[in-house]
């Protein structure tokens, strides 16, 4: 639980500076199981959004209940993670939110990040 929690906050961390977002990415694909995974990729940066800036690539891995408001307006993004594995969820660890504009909602099994510069 430790070590989720150093993830979660380690997290914070970076999305701290690197808050506007660039894109947004659903992406599908089959598994060696042959059943349907959605993962999510959101692509934060910071401002003035250049190609080239820095970026932060979030994944979200076995994404499911994805609920998506409206992005108009909505530039700078307030994600917030929280670990739900206590609840004993199949495949569902956490729980992910941006509360700033509401834009997204869902539950994933896991997530990682990649910062470049």
């Amino acid at each position: 639980m430790k070590h989720t929690a150093d993830r979660i906050q380690s997290f914070y961390q970076k999305h701290y500076k690197l808050c506007y977002i660039q894109s947004f990415n659903l992406l599908r694909y089959q598994n060696e199981r042959g059943l349907l995974t959605d993962n999510l990729v959101v692509t934060l940066t910071t401002l003035p959004i250049v190609e080239e800036g820095p970026q932060l690539i979030i994944t979200f891995e076995d994404v499911k209940d994805l609920q998506i408001g409206s992005f108009q307006g909505a530039i700078r993004l307030d994600i917030k993670i929280q670990d739900i594995s206590v609840d004993q969820l199949e495949n569902i660890s956490f729980s992910v939110k941006e509360e700033e504009y509401d834009t997204f909602s869902f539950v994933c099994r896991s997530f990682d990040w990649v910062r470049t510069y």
